[in-house]
């Protein structure tokens, strides 16, 4: 009997990097692959990124998993202030204990590191094993960061100082300055450097696996395989591998949102909510609850608060107290606020009553909207979210943007929000059936990519054949 083809996974830190891989785990098991996990010494890890492992662990009993070494107790840059920095050092330090695991293995077909794990490529090439990068946010973005090396050192001048001048890149909607990572806007940083490190670095993979469909992206892809992102050298080879997305545990008892959802008229409640990690700040919170009210539409928010009030409050309920006064009692009966930590999304999202999904636009979130067909409401707060909120807005067109939000820093008035939640929530405007229209071809796309012959399970097939 043949011996399976063994792939090496690296995730990256943050669960919105791990959480997709390990669907990529899930899914090389399922198709005969041998999969194995290198992680971090756990001393580098969150609580979060252990118990996420482990419930894949116990998910997937074939599924391998291998804890590397920790770095040097003289090395103090796995220490330095900026996540990213502290991120690409912790990166850095595996490199001798992954070196050393992959040639401990009778054989490694592929190795895929997390998109901003690129240096760990050298290490794949020294031993020689095929080198791939995991790419868990979109083919739009991954264009963009592709080019940014050389268009950074061709602009003359800092990012920051463009403004919100628009900025052209191959394949994706021109976007403002602004709308750009923040690592790539100062040059006078070491995260600039380090930043433009890793996005050069991802142009030698040998291949790329997108978490994204071709359908979704098309202009993208096709501009990272015709080289125009890279200015006419070779690109890595991409594989439209997405959607990959996590339905949740099985719970014993269903989470008390959607009983209240079942209690809602079909598509008539509008779901809010910024990811696990990104949070509204106090004022901001207050407008967005003034504009609910005043819009008359049923609405369910999970709301997180602002993390300095929430080390302050300590308990979840606190979070309530950030609402205006007698907002909860106003809005009784069309209006749930949850404040725990975690929701079913795709439970939410794929509920009969949700009618549009108000987003930080998180790429996992936006997958999770156009797997389902609900239209978006883009509200980005952080790194690549505002380049997302383009492409959802203006070349996916499933969404719309948050009126008088135009760039980071901005507050929005309560106004904007009654006229952004009336402008997606009315069935007879001609801009809702168009934004719905095109969500329920999406999902129909989503749906088919990963179909016996569909362009997902297609990639698939041909990033397995490589390793042959």
């Amino acid at each position: 009997m043949a011996t399976a083809r063994r792939v090496v996974l690296i995730p990256g830190q943050s669960i919105s990097h791990l959480t997709p891989m390990m669907e990529f785990a899930a899914v090389c098991l399922r198709r005969g692959l041998a999969v194995t996990v290198a992680v971090p010494d756990p001393t580098l890890t969150s609580p979060g990124f252990r118990s996420t492992i482990g419930r894949y662990a116990s998910r997937l009993p074939s599924l391998s998993v291998h804890s590397l070494p920790p770095p040097p107790a003289d090395d103090h840059s796995v220490g330095a202030v900026h996540p990213f920095i502290r991120m690409q050092a912790v990166f850095r330090s595996q490199a001798p204990g992954l070196r050393d695991f992959l040639r401990s293995l009778p054989a490694v077909h592929a190795l895929v590191a997390d998109m901003f794990a690129a240096y760990l490529l050298d290490v794949a090439a020294e031993v020689g094993v095929p080198g791939h990068l995991f790419y868990c946010t979109g083919a739009a973005n991954l264009t963009v960061f592709l080019e940014l090396p050389s268009f950074c050192s061709g602009s003359g001048a800092d990012l920051k100082d463009l403004g919100d001048a628009p900025v052209s890149f191959p394949g994706v909607p021109t976007m403002p300055a602004s709308h750009l990572v923040d690592g790539v806007l100062d040059s006078g940083t070491d995260l600039y450097a380090a930043v433009l490190d890793v996005f050069g670095r991802m142009a030698t993979a040998r291949g790329i696996l997108v978490n994204t469909f071709e359908a979704l992206e098309g202009s993208a892809v096709a501009a990272i395989r015709d080289g125009r992102c890279l200015r006419g050298r070779a690109a890595p080879r991409v594989y439209c591998v997405g959607p990959l997305i996590a339905e949740g545990g099985e719970e014993e008892e269903r989470h008390p949102c959607l009983p209240w959802l079942d209690a809602q008229p079909e598509g008539s409640v509008v779901y809010i909510c910024f990811g696990s990690r990104c949070t509204a700040s106090l004022e901001q919170i207050r407008e967005m609850a003034k504009g609910l009210e005043m819009s008359g539409y049923r609405f369910l928010w999970v709301l997180r608060a602002p993390p300095a009030f929430a080390a302050v409050a300590g308990e979840p309920d606190a979070t309530l107290s950030l609402l205006p006064e007698g907002f909860l009692a106003r809005t009784a009966g069309r209006g749930l606020v949850v404040t725990a930590s975690w929701v079913p999304q795709m439970d939410v999202l794929r509920h009969a009553s949700t009618g549009a999904f108000m987003t930080h636009c998180g790429w996992n979130s936006t997958l999770e909207a156009a797997a389902t067909g609900v239209p978006m409401v883009c509200w980005p707060l952080e790194a690549e979210q505002w380049m997302n909120k383009v492409y959802i807005v203006e070349e996916m067109k499933v969404g719309v943007a948050v009126r008088g939000y135009n760039k980071p820093g901005v507050l929005v008035s309560a106004d904007n929000v009654d006229a952004t939640v009336r402008q997606i929530m009315d069935m007879e405007s001609e801009g809702r059936r168009a934004v719905v229209e095109r969500a329920m071809a999406v999902k129909e796309s989503a749906a088919a990519a990963w179909k016996e012959g569909g362009s997902s399970c297609a990639a698939f097939a041909e990033f397995v054949k490589q390793m042959e």
